[in-house]
């Protein structure tokens, strides 16, 4: 499965990095038991070099919107600058695109503006959480189950919400 998360200046920096440690850290596990390792994460961003994260961080993404491997999941996290990228067409029916390829397209926090503003949240409930790093260990126990999760959250120290 191919992971892929999407950044753009104004990204918060936790709605980006905290899946990125929770499917990086799965990916690890999954191969280290001796099985295949059941992802590859990655990020990309609309054009190449540096994308300047909130607070100032700076991140080099491993593609563009041009050049990425096809996507299993796409992660569009939040940010301020999710109020930006909301009024560019080009990011926005690029999103709309890879959701037609996809197998889920989620977002965290504030990146649902963009899957609503490339309507793909229409007809649905949806909402927006502080807890991106629950939602990705969900993810990683609904494809990978739930032992693979829970090694997961214990390697990164973590206790996930619903545990607490």
């Amino acid at each position: 499965m191919n992971i892929g998360i999407l950044l753009f200046d104004d990204v918060e920096v936790l709605d980006f990095c905290g899946p990125f440690e929770v499917f990086s850290v799965a990916a690890g596990l999954g191969a280290g038991s001796g099985g295949e390792s059941p992802c590859t994460v990655f990020t990309l961003a609309e054009r190449a070099g540096l994308v300047r994260a909130a607070g100032g961080l700076k991140v080099q993404p491993d593609y563009t919107i041009d050049d990425h491997p096809p996507i299993d999941l796409l992660l569009v996290p939040g940010g301020w600058g999710t109020r930006r990228e909301v009024d560019n067409p080009r990011l926005i029916d690029w999103i709309r695109a890879q959701d037609a390829q996809t197998t889920l397209t989620t977002s965290v926090c504030t990146g649902a503006f963009l899957l609503g503003r490339a309507g793909l949240l229409e007809g649905n409930r949806v909402t927006t959480h502080w807890g991106s790093i629950d939602m990705a260990l969900h993810l990683v126990a609904r494809w990978q189950g739930e032992d693979l999760a829970h090694q997961t959250a214990r390697q990164m120290e973590y206790t996930p919400a619903a545990e607490r």
